[in-house]
């Protein structure tokens, strides 16, 4: 009797635990990796298998980065059946990177151009648009009208039920020519929160010379969106403390974040970068526009250079291209996945 109660006080135990793991299960919640996809580089040629590729990497939300303007479609998709494609995936488009006339001579036209926009992503069930890039008016009195028409252009999207933001390169982190006024601040303090938020890319922040937690820490209510960012991989240079980012941006109540990879660079096609950044900094720096940004890319663009690697590309190089892309967007999802700091 007694090595009967023994045995039944052993294995009553094991066979309720068992019962609850697989009726309850016990795995670790999935992580909200988020894949911005101008990092998959070629993803046209191969939508289906991309999408696949990244559900298998562990991504759940996306920021796209294909919208067209133009004809209202990403990649020659409608906006519903796009979302639709990437949902059978179970990836879901959160953010969109887009852009639109942004005019502050021509106010109207420019409201109207974003609401379109605006429209066409409530359609996907974005919940964020992104104005990916601007060189702004180089004294206070240009820039006030641009902001102003920011926070007009963010009407138009709350309306609809959406957030209108802005995202940093380096050069934002210039000051307004004949002060000390950094341009990312003064955009920040000269919009409505209500009406404009900014997205910070860790990586040019840091380009920029300045500390990402410090500004995280600074405008908490600003920055609803990270753009997670390297050299290439992330993770692999060492150069930005992922952890104190992540844990202050989850302080500040956020959660949306996006890996962001650019294409696999050569050293000659690193320093051509560089300088198309520097170039932007010092034309940002005197208020010019994105003509003098052209310029000055000009001025040193090696002689018997490539041509524009804009426009049609050959299939096998493209292909080449989303096989190199998936490898570095996987290590960065691995990278992600098995680090604490990351929710």
């Amino acid at each position: 009797m007694e090595y009967m109660k023994a045995f039944l006080f052993t294995i009553i135990p094991s066979i309720l635990l068992f019962t609850f793991s697989s009726t309850f299960g016990t795995s670790v919640p999935k992580k909200q990796l988020g894949i911005a996809t101008y990092s998959v580089k070629g993803l046209e040629t191969d939508i289906e298998g991309s999408f696949k590729a990244l559900a298998d990497d562990g991504y759940t939300t996306m920021e796209i980065s294909n919208y067209n303007a133009g004809n209202g479609t990403v990649a020659n998709y409608k906006p519903a059946e796009y979302a639709a494609l990437a949902k059978k995936y179970g990836l879901d488009i959160i953010s969109s990177h887009a852009r639109a006339k942004f005019d502050i001579k021509d106010v109207e036209g420019s409201l109207q151009a974003w609401g379109k926009v605006f429209d066409d992503h409530k359609i996907m069930g974005c919940k964020y648009v992104v104005f990916p890039m601007n060189i702004w008016s180089g004294n206070f009195e240009g820039l006030k009208e641009e902001c102003n028409l920011l926070n007009k252009i963010g009407e138009e999207a709350n309306k609809r039920g959406l957030k209108f933001g802005y995202h940093n390169h380096s050069f934002e982190f210039v000051p307004v020519a004949g002060s000390n006024q950094l341009y990312e601040d003064y955009l920040i303090k000269n919009t409505d929160s209500d009406k404009v938020f900014f997205q910070m890319d860790v990586y040019w922040i840091t380009m920029g010379g300045q500390d990402p937690v410090a500004y995280l820490q600074k405008y908490p209510d600003r920055f609803k969106l990270l753009h997670i960012k390297d050299e290439y991989v992330i993770g692999e240079s060492g150069k930005i403390n992922y952890e104190a980012i992540f844990r202050q941006f989850y302080k500040n109540g956020y959660k949306d974040w996006f890996v962001e990879i650019e294409e696999k660079m050569t050293p000659e096609a690193k320093a051509q970068s560089a300088g198309f950044m520097d170039a932007m900094k010092s034309v940002q720096a005197k208020g010019g526009t994105m003509q003098d940004v052209m310029k000055e890319l000009s001025k040193n663009r090696p002689a018997g250079g490539q041509g524009s690697p804009f426009g049609p590309q050959d299939p096998k190089v493209m292909a080449e291209k989303l096989k190199t892309s998936l490898e570095a967007i996987k290590l960065s999802a691995d990278y992600l996945k098995n680090a604490d700091f990351v929710k």
